[in-house]
């Protein structure tokens, strides 16, 4: 409270009048700037991705976060401002964004709603779940539509981490996940094969004679370009090289052999023998990876030979998905392959989000 002061008559009128002028700045008259009220979003409907999977609902009380080609706001209020849909290097800190991780810090945020616009690039998005889950948030629920949808949905994951990304050598263990044996993989072979195969634009992997046995099995959603991958890889020592059948050699004194690049090229009559195809697949290394293509389409499609293919592996029970993508990689392309892969109505998945 301002203490009152008797002042000289002759001077009463130039003091009253200065403080009018300054608003009694010296007696707490400066009002403190209100912060601004939350915007509109900034990110429409139309600009959500398509998703097979949709009907999730995010905790009470979820974080609204929302990520556009042009900045990322938190409740409605600017935190970050982006070049393009792309971080700033001025603005990151590592795998975090130290702005934004200052803005969850506000309040506890156990669960987020993350609206991202589908053309914001992969590494951005990344960088932004990689932020939320170390600020406390272990719930992420993505707005997306249905398939020729108008309406948001949501895609709810309520266990996913980010991680640096893997080398295909690389195991991958998900927690409250028992690791899934190979063969789960390896035994549904067929089946996998027959759900690629009703995509007219799947690349699928043939199965081979011979299949490596044991190990663990890791499996990698990537997204690069206009194409997503469904990929299967048996982690483990390597298979037993007794396994590998030897190609008979040819009889006679007009079979020889000589090396060339470090390999044995066979010669009849000092000509290179013809590729027998069948026999080289048969004699094939034990088969320690399966990789099925499509383009990115087959991802938005209803149905879509993307949940046919890993149906027979994961359609019963919960699978821990490592999901890849390069920098530029569309975040359309990325969750539309996610919600293919685990639709409504089936096991929803752990995830690690691997950085580019």
């Amino acid at each position: 409270m301002c203490k009152k002061t008797v002042l000289a008559r002759g001077f009463a009128g130039v003091v009253l009048a200065a403080g009018i002028a300054s608003g009694f700045a010296g007696c707490g008259g400066d009002k403190a700037k209100e912060a601004p009220p939350p915007s509109g979003p900034i990110v429409s409907v139309l600009e959500l991705p398509v998703s097979l999977r949709s009907q999730g609902k995010p905790a009470a009380g979820s974080a609204n976060l929302e990520v556009s080609p042009n900045e990322i706001h938190l409740g409605g209020h600017s935190v970050l401002t982006l070049n393009a849909g792309s971080v700033q290097a001025s603005d990151r800190q590592g795998e975090q964004l130290p702005k934004l991780a200052q803005a969850l810090a506000a309040g506890p945020h156990s669960s987020v709603s993350l609206a991202v616009a589908s053309a914001v690039p992969y590494e951005t998005v990344a960088l932004v779940l990689a932020t939320a889950k170390a600020a406390g948030a272990g719930q992420i629920a993505f707005q997306v539509r249905a398939p020729g949808g108008s309406n948001p949905g949501y895609s709810l994951l309520d266990a996913y981490e980010v991680q640096p990304k893997s080398t295909t050598d690389q195991g991958a263990t998900f927690a409250g996940l028992a690791p899934r044996p190979w063969s789960d993989f390896a035994s549904q072979w067929d089946a996998v094969q027959g759900g690629c195969r009703s995509s007219q634009s799947g690349s699928c992997a043939y199965k081979p004679e011979t299949i490596a046995q044991g190990g663990e099995l890791k499996i990698v959603l990537h997204a690069a370009g206009q194409g997503v991958n469904v990929e299967f890889f048996r982690i483990g020592p390597p298979p037993d090289p007794n396994a590998e059948a030897a190609e008979p050699a040819p009889k006679g004194k007009a079979a020889k052999t000589k090396k060339k690049k470090g390999k044995k090229v066979e010669l009849i009559d000092g000509v290179s023998k013809p590729k027998d195809v069948v026999a080289e697949a048969e004699n094939a290394p034990p088969a320690t990876e399966a990789l099925f293509q499509f383009r990115a389409q087959e991802a938005v499609s209803s149905p879509s030979a993307v949940t046919d293919t890993i149906k027979p592996v994961c359609g019963s029970s919960a699978c821990g998905v490592v999901v890849q993508a390069e920098k530029a990689t569309l975040f359309v392309r990325v969750i539309s392959l996610l919600g293919a892969a685990f639709p409504d109505g089936t096991p929803a998945p752990h995830v690690r989000f691997e950085l580019p």
